[in-house]
This record gives C-alpha cells, sequence and structure tokens, in this order.
C-alpha cells in the first residue's frame, strides 16, 4: 500500500479491499498509530534538535467534501498541498510528535509544538523559523538557537555555521520515507488516515536504521 495504489486495486492476496481497508480505518480510529509514534518520540534523549517542514501534493484521489481540520489541504505552491512539520535528532529519531496543517501554514507559528522543553540542546532550523518571538522561547526552554537570519533583517543575531551544516538531518528524514509514493504524494481523503501512513513509513526508516528499541 505505500507505493500508492487504490485500497480498490489490491491484490486480491490480501483478501477483500473492503475488509482490508476498514481493519486499518478502525486501528486508525482507536489511537494504535498515535501510540506508535509515541514509542518514536525519543524527547530528552536528544543532543540536538533539527526540524523542518516538507509539502505533500494531494493526488485526486484525496479530494472530496469534509471540514478543513478534517483534512489539512490548502491551496500552496501552485496546488493544494499538506505539510508535514518535523523534528528530528542527529540519527532521525523523532523529538516532538509530527505535526499536519495547511499547505499554506508558515513554519514559525507552528515551531513552538515541534521544540519541546529540552534542556542542555540546539534547536536548529533554517530561516523560515527566523523570528525573535522563537530565539526567545528557545532560550526560556534552554535551548541554543541555531538559525541564520534572513536576508533582510540588519541586525542579524550570530550562530554556529558548522553546527548549521548539519541540518540536512532533518531533510535526510523527510527523503527516506518521500521515496515511498503514497507519502510522497497524499492519496488519503481525511488526515487521520494520512497521518496513518505516514507513521508507518518513519516506522519503517526506524526499522533500517536499527533505531527500534524493544516495547
Amino acid at each position: 500500500m505505500l507505493n500508492g495504489p487504490a485500497w480498490r486495486a489490491l491484490p486480491s492476496e490480501f483478501g477483500k479491499w473492503g475488509t482490508v481497508f476498514q481493519f486499518f480505518n478502525r486501528l486508525s480510529l482507536a489511537g494504535s498509530f498515535g501510540f506508535l509514534e509515541q514509542h518514536m518520540v525519543c524527547g530528552h534523549e536528544a543532543g540536538a534538535v533539527f526540524y523542518d517542514s516538507t509539502h505533500h501534493k494531494v493526488h485526486q484521489h484525496a479530494s472530496g467534501p469534509g471540514a478543513a481540520e478534517d483534512q489539512s489541504i490548502d491551496n500552496s505552491r501552485g496546488g493544494l498541498n499538506t505539510k508535514l512539520h518535523l523534528a528530528v535528532d542527529a540519527v532521525g529519531r523523532l523529538v516532538a510528535k509530527i505535526i499536519l496543517t495547511l499547505g499554506n501554514i508558515s513554519v514559525h507559528t507552528v515551531a513552538p509544538e515541534l521544540t519541546p522543553g529540552l534542556r542542555d540542546t540546539a534547536g536548529v532550523g533554517d530561516k523560515g523559523y527566523d523570528s525573535k518571538k522563537h530565539r526567545d522561547q528557545l532560550r526560556r526552554q534552554g535551548y541554543e538557537p541555531c538559525i541564520p537570519a534572513r536576508s533582510n533583517v540588519k541586525n542579524p543575531e550570530p550562530y554556529d555555521e558548522v553546527l548549521d551544516r548539519t541540518r540536512h538531518c532533518a531533510e535526510n528524514k523527510f527523503q527516506r520515507f518521500k521515496v515511498l509514493r503514497r507519502v510522497a504524494h497524499r492519496y488519503e481523503k481525511t488526515k487521520r488516515m494520512f497521518f496513518m501512513f505516514i507513521i508507518v513509513a518513519i516506522s519503517v526508516t526506524y526499522e533500517t536504521n536499527g533505531l527500534w528499541e524493544p516495547m
């Protein structure tokens, strides 16, 4: 299913497609994938936090009626998109819960939810997170901000350029699971079901990287 076929196109070996869909739908409604996400969050173990966002182009299969808060779909970058916000440590473990928003939501408005109250660590983000409010919030939480200033800032704050060059840790994480068509594009009508496939895709990268610990 991670390769992107419609539910109706499931091979017959899996059984009736409607039965398979209902199985995953009930798991999603029961919060099973939220539990899986919680198990992957390393929290206070992170030595540095790298955060970024990525767009997921909405496929025509995801179109349909529904409230915006249930879908997280909006126009951005020339079409309908959902934006995924992610914070990871240096080896790709989740530091905070993933966040799905409308495609046109600014990253710095979501940043406080990606930077939990850790201590003695650094918060590393790109220029999109550059704001005095966000930097002050990081320092109150015990972070040292490592965020380049925007080009139009008159008095840019200094930052650790060596550490900034490791910011690709978050981008690497996106690259690892977006090779799977089901999450590179959004095929699901609801935010809840799309979240399910993202968690499954991220868990695959945990397994291949040897990041799983006994539950």
